[in-house]
């Protein structure tokens, strides 16, 4: 999932904190104050630039963010499985509305079996609701998000009700059970067929989704409702749901209300009355409230505002820091008719990386809380180290020289030139002609002033090797709207590289297999990716149970670049108020809201 980074602390010692604040999970203060009462309103604090803006759990690619799904849809509807104990991300049996899968037949077939939950009208979610969300991902899945050729649903040969609460997936394939569980069965969110399997407003709810025609009209009204955000709070589609929230005001700038769903059958019901999530256009907006006494209980630290630290904390504020379990990167557009020949050779990716000066990056606008970043998996139990030999870290020199040695006259701080069109080993490569200038557009989003500090930092390094980058700004929402997948030709394929600020989250997909970002046709390939040799070990990662799979992918695309790799860094550094209780503060991996812990003390 996509993800709008708020940035961490600055100096050494803070650094330190934030890492001892981690290892204990306490508030790095006292913590809460006082008894935790029932009732109340709990304010949450968005990132800025970034708002919720799509309700139904199906997203498209413009819409697939860590601001719609996991702090905003995840409240209301919940998945198969909950991702995110503690701060690691795996299954959480507590939280989830299944029961351990079982598989047999060598992995080919898995059965899954309902916990007791019901929806907010008290009907209970049923295998009917799973199959509902199957049928229209299926006839939908070419504008799905997390569709990707081969898996999900192309791989379910047949989906059977064994009764109301237990269902069975035979599969076209053996596959990996970790991977199964984790990427396929936790992404599947049942959806209330009763009530939403319509479609128009005015039509019957009917079994349309079990034919492709008419799952294609359920989910185009669905969407249409969903895409009418001036509704949020009072169309009753939305009323229907099985988490413990619903959405009850929403506002065009983001502001969303939510207030606890009285039938909600789960674990942990909420305590307060009201939970609301606060717009913010700016970091220093964001801190500006806080200063002035007005309530955020659960806020951020904006990097160049450290030197307030002291003051939170002596105003009643905890500090914690947010670590996402994910990769860091800016995209390249691999089908952008005038940058796509360029991004399409190797050697000019790999120059691109070498000029990424990562460390300067942590060093300066990170100020030592980040880390460089070699590849797509970060140093984990999954993957515990990167082979030197294929990894691209800073050096310009390297850069220079792969360019030079591909007929390219290199201009430091000028503009780099084509001089030995053709395809050839020593020359520029497939669709470059003579005189081509090694020149792109960038654009990134707005509101975080290390992130412009970065795109800035990097203008400068590439132009080192004569590579001039145009840098354009412009919000959140704008910059992900516009970095949609395009074939190649199409009309409105006009961005060439983007960086929407801090890459992506392995939330719904938390294997990281690299399929679902980097296989070919991937429905989040948003820079149109596609390698033979990485689709294959992709595969092997999919359908093996093999400790050396995800290592392997993670050294390839570290070569590949299928977009330039950026330092890894926190999400952002927590200001909960000392009045609330209830706040793990080894915070969700992927991000994921829980203010039905939350409670007010008094």
């Amino acid at each position: 999932m996509l993800r709008l980074r708020t940035l961490p602390l600055v100096a050494a010692a803070t650094a330190a904190l934030v890492v001892a604040t981690a290892c204990t999970g306490q508030h790095a203060k006292s913590g809460p104050v006082g008894t935790p009462s029932e009732g109340g309103t709990a304010t949450f604090a968005e990132s800025a630039g970034s708002k919720p803006d799509y309700i139904f759990p199906m997203m498209t690619p413009i819409h697939q963010s860590i601001a719609n799904i996991e702090q905003f849809n995840r409240l209301s509807y919940r998945s198969l499985y909950w991702i995110g104990k503690d701060d690691q991300p795996v299954i959480d049996p507590a939280l989830s509305l299944a029961k351990d899968a079982v598989y047999s037949k060598g992995d080919t077939s898995v059965s899954v079996t309902l916990n007791d939950y019901k929806w907010s009208d008290g009907k209970p979610v049923t295998t009917r609701d799973v199959e509902f969300w199957i049928n229209l991902f299926r006839a939908n899945k070419s504008v799905a998000a997390g569709y990707i050729p081969g898996e999900f649903p192309d791989n379910i040969k047949k989906f059977t009700a064994v009764n109301d609460k237990t269902f069975t997936l035979d599969l076209t394939g053996a596959y990996s059970p970790q991977w199964f569980n984790y990427n396929e069965l936790a992404q599947i969110a049942p959806i209330p067929q009763h009530v939403w399997d319509k479609t128009s407003a005015t039509s019957a709810v009917g079994n349309f989704d079990r034919t492709d025609a008419t799952a294609k009209q359920v989910y185009k009204f669905l969407d249409s409702q969903a895409t009418n955000t001036s509704t949020y709070g009072k169309n009753p589609l939305w009323q229907t749901v099985d988490g413990p929230w619903i959405l009850s005001e929403y506002r065009a700038d983001g502001y969303s209300v939510f207030t606890p769903n009285k039938a909600y059958s789960g674990p942990n019901k909420p305590h307060l009355d009201k939970f609301i999530e606060q717009p913010f256009t700016s970091e220093s907006t964001e801190l500006n409230v806080i200063r002035s006494g007005k309530t955020i209980d659960y806020g951020y630290l904006p990097v160049q505002e450290v030197s307030q630290q002291n003051t939170l904390k002596n105003s009643g504020y905890a500090i914690a820091p947010w670590k996402s379990w994910g990769t860091n990167f800016t995209v390249l557009n691999f089908n952008q008719p005038t940058a796509g020949p360029l991004i399409k050779q190797l050697y000019i990716r790999q120059a691109m990386q070498s000029l990424v000066n990562q460390q300067a990056y942590v060093n300066g606008p990170l100020r030592g809380t980040g880390s460089v970043n070699p590849g797509p998996i970060e140093i984990s139990n999954f993957v515990t180290s990167y082979d030197a030999n294929m990894t691209l870290p800073y050096n310009p020199q390297k850069a220079t020289s792969l360019l030079t040695a591909h007929g390219w006259t290199v201009t430091p701080n000028g503009t780099t030139t084509c001089a030995s069109p053709g395809t050839g080993a020593t020359q520029c490569g497939a669709g470059i002609a003579a005189g081509t200038k090694l020149q792109f557009n960038l654009e990134y989003s707005s509101g975080v002033v290390t992130l412009d500090q970065e795109m800035q930092a990097m203008k400068s390094d590439f132009s080192a090797a004569g590579i001039s980058l145009s840098l354009n700004q412009a919000p959140f929402n704008t910059v992900l709207a516009d970095a949609a997948p395009c074939k190649p030709g199409a009309s409105k394929c006009t961005w060439q590289i983007i960086n929407w600020g801090g890459g992506w989250i392995y939330g719904i997909n938390p294997y990281p297999s690299g399929d679902q970002l980097f296989q070919s046709g991937a429905g989040s390939n948003y820079g149109g990716f596609s390698n033979p040799k990485s689709d294959a070990l992709i595969s092997a990662a999919v359908h093996k149970a093999d400790p050396a799979a995800l290592p392997a992918v993670a050294n390839d695309l570290a070569n590949q670049v299928p977009v330039l790799w950026m330092p890894s860094e926190l999400y952002r550094i927590s200001a909960i108020s000392n009045r609330l209780s209830g706040v793990n503060t080894k915070q969700s991996p992927i991000l994921s809201l829980t203010p039905e812990d939350w409670q007010i003390t008094k």
